[in-house]
């Protein structure tokens, strides 16, 4: 059972990794007033980046996609246009479900899966995209 859950856990991580991500460009500058919705920054495959608008400035800053109720759902952070920071996940009654660090857009660092108390549930530990350790 623990194995199910782990596995589609990463699978949910490694969608939400995927998922297409405009955010404000002024003066070829990058300026977030607040946190863009991740579907509007374009996900260019062949050069793993993410960018605003045009392809030539890689985004950095924070997007987040929201629940119907308004909610945040996700929160994702971004240098140079690589997912790099806290990647966060939200239950719809803001409860954190998990907390993902990511580097150059690898899971690379402490994962953390939460349960529907708070407690966490699962953390794992990872390098440059590959699980080094966990605990339950």
């Amino acid at each position: 059972m623990l194995q199910n859950y782990k596995f589609y856990s990463l699978v949910g991580i490694f969608s939400i990794l995927f998922f297409f991500s405009k955010c404000q460009e002024k003066n070829n500058v990058k300026t977030v007033v607040n946190p863009c919705h991740c579907n509007d920054l374009i996900y260019d495959e062949l050069y793993n980046h993410f960018f605003i608008e045009k392809r030539t400035n890689p985004y950095t800053g924070k997007c987040q996609e929201y629940f119907k109720n308004g909610k945040v759902s996700l929160e994702k952070e971004f240098v140079d246009g690589k997912l790099d920071g806290k990647m966060i996940t939200y239950r719809k009654s803001g409860k954190v479900i998990s907390i993902v660090e990511l580097k150059l857009n690898f899971i690379d660092g402490k994962t953390v899966f939460y349960d529907k108390i708070g407690n966490d549930s699962l953390v794992q530990y990872y390098k440059r995209g590959e699980l080094i350790a966990d605990r339950h």
